[in-house]
């Protein structure tokens, strides 16, 4: 039988072995790196139980897919932001920083679930893989773009945090549930969920490499 703690120790051992022997940005980005793994870990404990609550609790007031449209996402976003909050919150970071520690966080977290998947459940057909990996990837790293960008531009602006901070998790969450609710379907809306974020982050790098004007 194959434990996710196990898997975790496996990833997050050398990744703490490089925090030590780095420096500044690149160890920073390791420990947050590292972070998003545990973030992964505790959120998958986190769903379980919310979702055993919603299914379980004797009126099957949602189904399982439901749960994993409305209760995931939210749940996973939220846990994703907590890091970048704190970190805001602690270090007074620059934009740059704020951008440099969610893509940590969001990477993090889309690496280990994705070995999750594939140790636990297996993955014979290569192309699977490859498509799983670089949609549930795109995701995360669009989800965790969005925060980073999104605090960052707010960074230092007082009252203006809050509800910004607040707005980028319903966006989030909003991003995640419609990728849970396409992949969990059947036939070509599966296929439009797995398009969907590979396109999305091909057109945020496209939109950035644009000429500049002046």
């Amino acid at each position: 039988m194959i434990y996710t703690e196990n898997i975790f120790i496996c990833l997050a051992a050398p990744l703490l072995i490089a925090a030590y022997m780095l420096k500044g940005e690149a160890k920073r980005f390791i420990i947050f790196f590292i972070i998003g793994i545990i973030v992964c870990l505790v959120s998958a404990y986190i769903n379980l139980f919310f979702v055993n609550v919603a299914v379980d609790n004797g009126r099957a007031s949602m189904t399982v897919a439901q749960a994993i449209v409305r209760i995931t996402p939210v749940c996973e976003e939220a846990l994703k932001a907590l890091p970048v909050f704190i970190f805001m919150a602690l270090a007074h970071p620059k934009r740059e920083s704020i951008i440099a520690v969610a893509l940590a966080v969001g990477l993090g977290f889309a690496t280990f679930e994705n070995c999750c998947l594939i140790t636990l459940y297996g993955a014979p057909d290569f192309l699977y893989a490859l498509i799983r990996g670089l949609a549930a990837g795109a995701t995360h790293t669009i989800c965790a773009a969005i925060l980073g960008y999104g605090l960052a531009m707010v960074q230092g602006r007082g009252r203006l945090v809050m509800p910004t901070a607040f707005a980028l998790l319903c966006a989030t969450s909003t991003f995640h549930a419609i990728y849970n609710f396409l992949i969990s379907s059947q036939g070509a809306a599966q296929t439009a969920g797995y398009i969907m974020p590979v396109a999305t982050a091909a057109g945020i790098l496209l939109w950035q490499k644009r000429p500049r004007k002046g």
